[in-house]
C-alpha cells in the first residue's frame, strides 16, 4: 500500500472525526470514529487493482418436488378435498380464462366449453366447486391440453 494511500485514509479519519465533534459527538467518540473510518479506508484501499473476488457457488436447482409450493398445495387439497375451497376454484378459473385467451377465446364462448371440455366447464362456472382430487387432476390435465393446442397452432 502506498504513503499516499495511508495519508488519505488518516485525513479522512480525522475528517470523519471533526465532524462527529462538531455535530456535538463527545468525549472519545470522535476519536474513535475516526479509528473506525481510517481502518475502514485502509481495508479498502488494500485490496488490489482487478481484484474482483469469488463468485458465491449457484444453489442445486430444487428436485424430487421438494418445493414449498408443491408442499401447500397438497396440504390445501388434503384440507379441502370434497369441501368448497374459493381460493383454489378462483385459481383454477383463472389460469383456464387465461389460457383460453391465448387462444383467442373468451370464458362465454361456446368454443371456450368445447375446448375445456362441457363438464369442466360446467364445474369451473358453478358458484361452488367441491373438487376431489380427481375432479382437480381432470381441471388441470384440460388446461395443460389448452397449451398443447395452442403449441400445434391453426
Amino acid at each position: 500500500m502506498s504513503r499516499r494511500a495511508i495519508v488519505r485514509a488518516v485525513l479522512l479519519g480525522a475528517g470523519a472525526g471533526a465532524v462527529a465533534w462538531l455535530f456535538g459527538v463527545q468525549g472519545l467518540r470522535p476519536i474513535l470514529i475516526g479509528a473506525c473510518v481510517t481502518a475502514g479506508t485502509l481495508a479498502v484501499l488494500s485490496i488490489p487493482p482487478g481484484w474482483y473476488g469469488r463468485w458465491p457457488a449457484r444453489p442445486k436447482p430444487a428436485s424430487g418436488g421438494g418445493s414449498g409450493q408443491v408442499w401447500r398445495l397438497a396440504n390445501r387439497l388434503r384440507r379441502y378435498e370434497n369441501d368448497y375451497d374459493p381460493a383454489l376454484h378462483q385459481r383454477l378459473r383463472s389460469l383456464a380464462a387465461a389460457r383460453l385467451r391465448r387462444l383467442g377465446l373468451e370464458w362465454d364462448d361456446p368454443r371456450a366449453a368445447e375446448a375445456l371440455g362441457p363438464d369442466v366447464h360446467a364445474a369451473l362456472s358453478a358458484q361452488t366447486m367441491r373438487p376431489s382430487l380427481r375432479d382437480v387432476d381432470a381441471v388441470v390435465s384440460a388446461i395443460e391440453r389448452l397449451d398443447q393446442r395452442e403449441g400445434a397452432g391453426p
